[in-house]
């Protein structure tokens, strides 16, 4: 029992970091019986530990929580599991052990941006994605609303995201009825502006949700101006792809820790980092 709680205190955990603040939350965010295939008193008695989830589980948590599997959460959870299952960590470290030494150590400037966004994050609701997902003006209004500080009129969102204003007014009517915005008269604004909203868990249950939010991320990149970017065409190993992932996605999330809503509307715009990798020609 006690190598449960110790495994279901690494789950809440990371849960809480991935901006979940209840078991609750989670369970909801990421689609309650569809996105992790259980009860939600299951998933309960494994934070409470109460119990172990099998394998087969554990890699839908693992997913649910949006995490890689070379990531630190990851081994870290991992660990904990198998710590429970045995009983002792003793034949665990035989395996990681040489790993670890291998591996880089974390730099503290990764570590430092990991806790801003756990301390800045917040999560939306299945419902709300749900209304980002279905109307991409819908989509585009949130996310210039939640990356600036204060009130917006219907004109400025109409003159700086190319939509015509009845188009923005439908928008900004359907945010505020999901609760994502403040709606008076013809001005709305985001409540949680400056925050930083953690992603859509990659659960079996939001896949239709990812598919429409994804289009609506491509219009909008062929239509940005293109600032500045890097091309090269590289053979890299599975050890080598790993931990170059690893680089690239600690580059893509630091870019949350240096957003600032706040920013002086007239020296700043809203901007997209993206940052991809994708294979060319496969192995013999």
């Amino acid at each position: 029992m006690m190598k449960s709680k110790l495994f279901g205190s690494v789950l809440a955990k990371i849960r809480r970091e991935r901006g979940f603040t209840s078991a609750h939350s989670f369970y909801k965010g990421v689609g309650g019986p569809k996105g992790l295939a259980m009860a939600f008193v299951s998933y309960w008695d494994m934070e409470r530990g109460k119990k172990l989830p099998k394998s087969s589980r554990l890699k839908v948590i693992l997913s649910a929580l949006g995490l890689k599997p070379h990531s630190p959460e990851a081994k870290e959870l991992v660990t904990a599991y198998f710590t429970a299952l045995s009983g002792s960590d003793e034949l665990l470290r035989i395996v990681a052990e040489p790993a670890a030494a291998a591996a880089p150590a974390m730099d503290m400037a990764q570590m430092a941006a990991r806790r801003t966004i756990a301390q800045l994050g917040v999560t939306l609701t299945i419902a709300q994605w749900k209304v980002l997902a279905g109307d991409m003006a819908v989509h585009l209004c949130q996310s210039c609303l939640e990356n600036t500080g204060g009130w917006l009129t219907v004109e400025e969102l109409s003159a700086g995201l190319s939509l015509r204003p009845e188009q923005v007014r439908r928008a900004l009517k359907a945010l505020a009825r999901c609760r994502l915005i403040e709606l008076a008269g013809g001005r709305a604004r985001c409540g949680y502006a400056g925050k930083i909203v953690q992603p859509l868990p990659p659960a079996p249950g939001t896949l239709p949700l990812r598919a429409a939010l994804r289009a609506h991320w491509g219009n909008w990149h062929a239509k940005s101006e293109p600032l500045e970017g890097g091309r090269r065409v590289v053979r890299l190993g599975k050890a080598a792809l790993s931990q170059y992932l690893r680089i690239l996605r600690n580059a893509v999330e630091a870019a949350s820790v240096y957003g600032n809503a706040a920013e002086d509307r007239k020296d700043s715009a809203v901007y997209v980092v993206d940052a991809g990798i994708a294979r060319l020609f496969p192995g013999e």
